[in-house]
């Protein structure tokens, strides 16, 4: 006793540890060895009698650990189950019994709101099949869910495993789904990812220490993501001035969150869309004056307004992100896709060369391997040019080649949930389409990944795993909708739509020299007089001459390839033409267009 009130306050009751934890059981432990050693020298210089009998200081030690340990243990105990019988807590069951679900274990003890109570882990490692946390111990394997769901009252199944395969986590929500329970994943810890999540994703997170979020579009594809040279990217950026352009949409807004990590000197950021230039500083900064010269309301569709943006910018490097992206738009009106997909690119490209910028980075897409469409005809198109001007110049001017981003605007993810929530039905094209998804993360990583390892001229793809079935991600935002009246509707191909994106073409070969997920294809430059004779002639013939637009282009875009473009891409119907009437052969005159438009303007 005297023992713990001198030493007590002094070593182990003043804050230092957490209650109950190990590092308070072995303070209390100290103080027990102390104790004893003072009774074993007592009894030492006691010159009558024995001070107390040699075994009552181990034995008191021990028992008093025993005690103190059986104390804490019948507390937290009695704590979760007054916390569960009052509706306080919710009983949860962790999937995954690793670093990851002791994780998860750690956020539901040390959360002072006991917002949950854990009764148990799931996992199907062997050697953790007699696994017992503080009382909760492993009941089975993943396959053992029902049962256990069955047997135990469970509130909330919380995964704790990172990149579980997507049909797993749809055996999961099911299972969990019938039993009444409710599903949430384990939150980003990192500080960094846990914001961006926040301020991107569907669900917000809250911060407190216990909060589990919901499964969000990101988890239903279930692959790993790709881990970039994060001191490579840094090293280049680093104080560099960048300019981003489209910085008001999806991608250009979460390039412009990522670059902030790197320390550049200057970031500017221009963009037509106010409202998405809003958006983006708000979001960067907490507040949108729109004052900043680092925001640029601008058409890059405007020649002179880039040349004279990248000339006052001074930028060290460009990041093209502004296009026009949604297919069936592009299909109808193929003169709006040149304008922009590859007008404003080679405007671009010519202020660059002009100002002298060393670095220029161009946001493709996977339609461009093989296009079946104007959009991959266009940013294949672009591609080649930057291959052209890179090669006339030795700048480092390159592509970056991705599939879909996850919670982009006009994400096919996006729409599933939209119509999901409205009741359906949901649109799908056909039940064997199959598309690449990526994360913004992701995207936006391989593009800065792209300047450090690019070489002038090459477009840089990602390695996306295999695509996913278009109709099965249906499902999965259909079962965790929780509607079960929500049907899927079978809509058929659009004009200019393949059945499944493939990362390269027929004619480019897969090598990975620098990154074991990304690789670097050599793409053959084009003839640049052609490209801008096509750009003049969408912006004189406008919707008059789709057809001839787009044959043009076709005819540009293989010109010097090793293949043709797919029968898709020559014979398909665009726009308003019927399917009588003969493709156009004759590549697109500018005095002709000229021309017709002086008869037109004699004869009124």
């Amino acid at each position: 006793m005297a023992a713990f009130l001198l030493l007590g306050p002094a070593f182990v009751y003043r804050g230092r540890f957490w209650k109950g934890s190990g590092d308070e059981l072995i303070a209390v432990g100290g103080v027990l060895a102390l104790a004893s050693a003072a009774m074993y020298v007592l009894n030492t210089f006691s010159m009558d009698a024995v001070f107390v009998p040699t075994s009552v200081p181990v034995t008191a030690s021990a028992l008093a650990i025993v005690v103190i340990g059986l104390n804490e243990w019948l507390r937290s105990r009695l704590r979760a189950l007054r916390h569960t019988r009052g509706g306080i807590s919710k009983r949860a069951l962790i999937i995954g019994a690793g670093s990851h679900g002791l994780t998860a274990y750690r956020l539901i003890t040390d959360d002072p709101h006991s917002e949950h109570v854990a009764v148990g882990f799931l996992d199907d490692d062997p050697s953790k099949r007699y696994l017992r946390i503080q009382g909760a111990r492993l009941l089975g394997e993943l396959s053992d869910l029902p049962r256990v769901l069955e047997e135990k009252p469970v509130d909330v199944v919380i995964i704790a495993i990172r990149g579980l395969p997507p049909e797993q986590l749809d055996v999961i929500v099911e299972t969990t789904k019938q039993a009444g329970a409710e599903v949430r994943v384990l939150p980003e810890l990192d500080v960094y990812d846990l914001r961006e999540r926040g301020a991107s994703a569907g669900s917000a997170i809250a911060t407190r220490p216990a909060s589990f979020r919901p499964i969000e579009i990101d988890d239903l594809i279930g692959r790993s993501p790709i881990s970039t040279d994060v001191q490579g990217i840094a090293g280049y950026l680093d104080g560099k001035t960048i300019l981003v352009t489209g910085a008001g949409g999806s991608i250009g807004s979460h390039l412009c969150k990522q670059l902030a990590r790197f320390s550049p000197g200057r970031v500017v950021m221009t963009d037509r869309d106010e409202s998405g230039l809003h958006t983006t500083q708000l979001v960067l900064e907490g507040s949108a004056m729109l004052t900043s010269d680092d925001l640029v309301l601008g058409d890059l569709r405007d020649s002179g307004f880039v040349r004279s943006l990248v000339a006052d910018v001074k930028p060290d490097i460009i990041f093209h992100a502004a296009a026009l992206k949604h297919l069936t738009f592009l299909e109808r009106f193929p003169d709006e896709a040149i304008m922009t997909n590859v007008g404003a690119s080679m405007s671009l490209l010519d202020a660059a060369v002009e100002t002298g910028v060393p670095q220029f980075v161009h946001i493709s897409t996977d339609k461009a391997a093989d296009p079946t469409s104007v959009l991959g005809g266009s940013k294949y198109l672009t591609e080649r040019s930057i291959a052209a001007v890179a090669g006339d110049t030795g700048l480092s001017y390159m592509s970056v080649r991705f599939g879909n981003v996850l919670g982009s605007r006009g994400s096919v993810l996006g729409t599933f949930v939209a119509q999901a929530q409205a009741g359906g039905p949901v649109t799908v094209t056909a039940p064997g389409v199959k598309r690449f998804f990526m994360s913004a993360d992701e995207a936006c990583e391989l593009v800065l990944q792209a300047g450090a390892i690019g070489h002038p001229g090459e477009t840089l793809v990602l390695d996306m795993g295999e695509p996913v079935r278009i109709e099965d991600l249906a499902r999965r935002v259909i079962a965790l909708s929780g509607r079960d009246d929500v049907e899927i509707c079978y809509t058929g191909l659009r004009e200019g739509e393949k059945l499944e994106e493939t990362r390269l073409s027929a004619s480019e070969t897969d090598v990975r020299p620098n990154h074991p997920l990304i690789s670097q294809v050599s793409v053959p430059p084009v003839d640049l007089a052609r490209v801008r004779g096509l750009i003049v002639s969408a912006r004189i013939s406008g919707h008059r001459r789709n057809q001839e637009l787009v044959d043009a282009m076709r005819r540009i875009v293989s010109a010097g390839s090793d293949r043709a473009i797919s029968s898709s891409m020559q014979n398909g119907k665009v726009g308003q033409r019927s399917t009588s009437e003969p493709l156009s052969t004759a590549p697109v005159s500018i005095a002709a267009i000229l021309d017709e438009a002086g008869e037109k303007g004699s004869a009124s």
